[in-house]
């Protein structure tokens, strides 16, 4: 069910024309809201054009901004993971404050929620979680997670489900990256 403000951020996806000429913005039924941002009407959303491909929209106040990355073909049905690349998330300004980096994470058909295994570490913010279910049944959970730049991170965290199932390197990109 869809919230009043995740109902501002799928208002705004459509309003900021991010889509090349006859391609539509998706359903907000098909929009998973993944981070919420301040003011209302700002955060990130993913979705899925394909079986194949995950898009992100990240949504400022001033500007929006669209990637969409590609999926191996073959891939494991249960518990695949692709770890994104991080990605400035924000605007630094000299006297501001410090620019957030951005990493989306998305796990396939495996149930959270899903928690760093040792705390969440220094500097890096909880996990956020967004999930979506696909009339085929696949479900996709979005996961993400920041840290400000020029700090030190722990790159070997890691991130499990509950039973730990699945667990992976929270900081180290997918090999075939973006």
């Amino acid at each position: 069910m869809i919230t009043a403000e995740d109902a501002k951020l799928v208002e705004a996806l459509k309003r900021w024309k991010m889509f090349p000429e006859g391609e539509t913005a998706p359903a907000g039924s098909d929009v998973a809201v993944i981070r919420r941002g301040l003011p209302e009407g700002t955060g990130d959303v993913a979705w899925m054009p394909d079986a194949n491909t995950y898009c992100l929209v990240s949504i400022r106040e001033r500007g929006a901004d669209r990637k969409c990355i590609g999926l191996p073909a073959q891939r494991k049905p249960r518990g695949y993971v692709n770890v994104g690349r991080a990605a400035p998330h924000g605007l630094s300004v000299q006297g501001g404050p410090t620019q957030m980096w951005l990493t989306v994470s998305v796990v396939e058909n495996t149930d959270g929620p899903f928690t760093y295994s040792a705390g969440t570490p220094q500097h890096a913010t909880p996990l956020q979680e967004g999930t979506v279910r696909f009339p085929s049944g696949r479900t996709m959970t979005f996961l993400t997670y920041e840290f400000p730049e020029a700090t030190s991170i722990p790159h070997d965290a890691e991130i499990c489900s509950p039973d730990r199932t699945v667990c992976f390197q929270a900081f180290e990109a997918t090999a075939r990256g973006e």
